[in-house]
């Protein structure tokens, strides 16, 4: 899709067991509002991603993140799963006051994935606080603080939630060299930062041992939020194929301008063949994570 727009991160869709429970984990939490109610998703939907669902957007920002249930159930998150398994996609909530809200998250039936509290990452790494955890459906999630903010937001107010944003959506992927290939290829995107992390602080971070890994960032069109790509160079993480109705098959979406050029785009790079219902293309990236991809407005 050389010379063509970027692709555009409209939302994040979780699978969940329970849209009740996971709203109310993301709203008190985190907070992110409910503009609706939730609504049994559209029949061609449904035959795109396998079974009749339900699903709620809720919205931080201009953020969107669509929590979906499937009415006959859905294969739970692996158990022990980690941040090098190439399942594992976090969305980063950027806020001033992470350690407060870490507590938070363990409070409400988050589990933590993080050693510790909060780690701050050397400057060859960003220079971030960060902090990874699980909500009650074992989806990880990432609370990060950007380098040069306070340890807390007294100055930006007491309401943690008032200065939360959503700042990317990262996978780990297999080879990051094919990845980045394939997203530049098919959604036009483009590479912003490109380091190494690794120490002792992303070893906490990840709750493993002897981390060494790729963070590529890649630029999509705003609003959204960025892509990031996670490049497990050790220890290497552990790959497997998810339907797309199982709770770890978290779908990113995007609108495309041209969904036409994206789907020779799909057929070229060999990832299985795109599915497509109207509007709205069902593919994988090389790893296997899944994406919707939708025709801009």
């Amino acid at each position: 899709m050389s010379g063509t727009a970027r692709g555009q991160v409209a939302r994040i869709a979780l699978n969940v067991a329970d849209i009740a429970r996971s709203a109310a984990f993301y709203m008190e939490v985190l907070g992110f509002q409910a503009p609706g109610v939730s609504r049994e998703g559209p029949r061609e939907q449904a035959s795109l991603l396998g079974g009749r669902y339900e699903s709620l957007t809720l919205s931080l920002g201009v953020a969107r993140l669509e929590l979906t249930r499937f009415f006959e159930g859905s294969a739970p998150y692996p158990a022990h799963s980690h941040a090098n398994d190439l399942w594992f996609q976090h969305f980063a909530i950027r806020s001033h006051d992470i350690a407060a809200l870490a507590r938070t998250v363990a409070h409400r039936g988050g589990e933590p994935i993080t050693q510790g509290p909060p780690q701050r990452l050397p400057a060859t790494s960003g220079g971030v606080t960060a902090y990874k955890g699980r909500d009650p459906d074992g989806h990880p999630l990432e609370l990060l603080r950007p380098a040069g903010n306070g340890e807390d937001g007294s100055a930006q107010g007491s309401r943690t939630s008032a200065t939360a944003t959503l700042d990317h959506t990262a996978l780990s992927v297999a080879d990051m060299n094919h990845a980045i290939a394939f997203y530049q290829d098919v959604l036009g995107l483009e590479v912003g930062t490109d380091h190494i992390n690794e120490g002792i602080e992303q070893d906490r971070l990840d709750g493993l041992t002897g981390v060494r890994v790729r963070v590529v960032g890649l630029e999509t069109a705003p609003p959204g939020p960025r892509l990031e790509l996670l490049g497990y160079e050790a220890p290497r993480g552990r790959g497997a194929r998810r339907a797309p109705r199982d709770i770890a098959a978290t779908r990113t979406v995007f609108t495309v301008e041209d969904l036409q050029a994206a789907e020779r785009a799909l057929r070229r790079s060999r990832c299985g063949a795109p599915q497509r219902v109207g509007h709205t293309l069902l593919s994988q990236d090389p790893s296997g994570h899944w994406l919707l991809l939708e025709r801009a407005p």
